[in-house]
């Protein structure tokens, strides 16, 4: 896949006096009085919220009992060793060692078929209290440390029927220090979903701890007030998580039903924020599916787990069916036939949601009954480094590029600027048919063009149609003529694309046998190397059709018409 590398300026903004302030609590943090009062008394008495109810996998947790921890294709042995420490390893990628230390492989262990699971998990909890009781930078980062708080909380059941007897007091006691810890790290600096996962464990450990007193009775009040009062912003009017992602709405959701479940279990009554902000969000996850029952590719998403999007779902309560559009977001969804749409018709996510977010603004995928044809290249987590920054790009997703520019500047310090911020969007219906009427200004500053896309559905949805025009603002001319685009469809690696016609059209064979075609005039018609991070673990090669054309100033207009072949 050919890079679309910002000709906008990409260097990072010197650090502002906010960036310098968090460096600086950092360190206050981390220096020896701090530690120092974490050891403070150690609560008497604990309470196990309401036990981990989510399935493990018994394969992995087979897996580990053998010694050895999966991540995305990434083994690595967990044995306690001197020689060998895991909790740390130099060797290991990041992604491996944020996973070891979050510690949701306990359910793999529990759910893994053999009573040794239970004794296995306690000996790697006592390892990893006795070498990583105090606080270090690798192993007491914030969001491990609110997963660690949570998965330990609701597997102590589990873990005190293989533990010894001195076990508990030195689970306990961890246990605070590391409460007492993420109370204080927790009050700034932390924004989007990790805010979730934050008051979540906060909630948790206040639950667990709450017989020893008014200090953890009060301290539970006001993370269960200020969780209310976040998800009540955080999760758009539509139903959508700020950050525009569909994986985080996965996450979230999951989130705010552990936390419902917990309060349950302790008879204490959910906010209402929290229960319409799960009202909210169960719809516009279904709307995120594609008919495969994974999840279309926006901002950093991968297709996912879909037992776990399904239990999800199920726990939720809410049996609303996903709607049309999400008009908060600016999502929009077509369905007709076994065929179905969705595209992203918003603004990319805001200041402070935008530190993952991708430059793909009107890119859409597409799928047939159970098959995906057309796709965004997605990004799974754990991907190396170099293929998140380029999954990012415009040039990864199935829509329009100029000049291989991103339509929203991805900068050095993962943030963006200039972003595509005037989307606007129409919709309309007629006699079955569905329409959008597209629009962004991420090209106007720098080469005075607008972007525009109409899509067209047919009833049946074996036809969708549609036109990306480039052209002035306001019926003006392109300022800088010229520049090349390119507008890309991506296709699904299962997807076995060939050029016909005399080179006038692409055929696509999907593997359940069905054929589409997609014809196109107004720019030249080919296919390209693309590459797929939809899967977990896994980059797939795979083909990608382009038009290719350029911007005279009076404009240009490529229509293309993408149709199910019968037979």
């Amino acid at each position: 896949m050919a890079g679309s590398r910002p000709v906008r300026s990409t260097a990072a903004q010197a650090p502002g006096l906010t960036d310098k302030l968090a460096r600086w609590g950092q360190t206050l943090v981390a220096a020896p009085l701090h530690i120092l009062t974490l050891g403070h008394r150690a609560p008497g008495s604990f309470f196990a919220v309401a036990p981990d109810s989510w399935p493990g996998d018994a394969v992995s947790g087979q897996r580990l009992l053998a010694g050895s921890l999966a991540v995305c294709g990434e083994a690595g042995s967990i044995a306690p060793s001197d020689q060998d420490p895991p909790w740390q390893r130099p060797g290991a990628s990041e992604l491996w060692r944020q996973v070891l230390n979050g510690f949701a492989w306990l359910r793999d262990l529990r759910d893994c078929g053999d009573p040794a699971g239970a004794a296995l998990a306690v000996r790697l909890v006592d390892d990893w209290m006795e070498r990583e009781g105090r606080w270090s930078i690798a192993t007491w980062r914030r969001d491990l440390l609110a997963n660690r708080i949570v998965e330990w909380i609701r597997h102590y059941d589990w873990l005190a029927t293989a533990a010894d007897p001195g076990f508990a007091g030195r689970f306990v006691q961890s246990l605070a220090r590391q409460r007492a810890h993420l109370k204080r790290i927790g009050r700034t600096n932390v924004a989007g979903h990790e805010t979730v996962a934050v008051l979540k464990a906060t909630i948790f450990a206040d639950l667990a701890f709450l017989r020893e007193g008014t200090a953890y009775e009060k301290s539970l009040e006001q993370a269960v007030s200020r969780l209310g009062r976040f998800v009540k912003r955080y999760v758009l009017h539509d139903g959508v998580v700020a950050e525009r992602a569909p994986h985080l709405q996965v996450a979230v959701l999951r989130h705010l039903l552990d936390v419902r479940a917990a309060l349950a279990s302790a008879e204490h009554k959910e906010p209402a924020e929290l229960a319409a902000a799960i009202e909210r969000l169960a719809p516009m996850l279904r709307f995120f599916r594609h008919g495969d029952g994974g999840l279309a590719l926006f901002n950093g998403t991968w297709e996912g787990d879909r037992a776990l999007i399904d239990l999800a779902l199920a726990r939720s309560g809410s049996g609303e069916s996903a709607p049309a559009m999400a008009l908060a977001s600016g999502f929009q969804r077509l369905a007709a036939g076994t065929s179905l749409v969705i595209a992203d018709a918003g603004s990319p996510p805001g200041r402070g949601m935008d530190g993952e977010a991708h430059a793909g603004t009107l890119s859409f995928e597409m799928s047939a009954a159970h098959e995906r044809l057309i796709v965004n290249c997605g990004v799974y987590p754990g991907a190396p480094r170099e293929w998140r920054h380029f999954m990012r790009f415009t040039a990864a997703h199935s829509t329009a590029v100029v000049d291989d520019t991103n339509s929203s500047e991805i900068t050095d310090h993962g943030a963006l600027e200039y972003r595509a911020g005037n989307v606007l969007v129409d919709r309309a219906e007629d006699q079955g048919a569905q329409w959008l009427d597209m629009c962004h200004d991420g090209y106007r500053s720098l080469f005075g063009i607008i972007h525009r896309r109409r899509l067209w559905l047919s009833p049946d949805g074996g036809d969708l149609r549609g036109e990306d025009m480039f052209t002035g603002p306001e019926g003006r001319p392109v300022t800088m003529p010229d520049k090349r685009f390119i507008v890309r469809f991506h296709l699904h690696p299962a997807v076995k694309a060939t050029l016909a016609q005399s080179g006038q059209a692409v055929l696509m064979r999907l593997p359940s046998g069905r054929g589409w075609r997609l014809r196109a005039s107004g720019a030249g018609i080919g296919l390209a190397e693309s590459i797929y991070l939809g899967e977990e673990g896994r980059q797939r090669r795979t083909e990608q059709i382009v038009l290719v054309g350029h911007v005279p100033a009076e404009g240009a207009a490529v229509k293309w018409a993408l149709t199910r072949m019968e037979g």
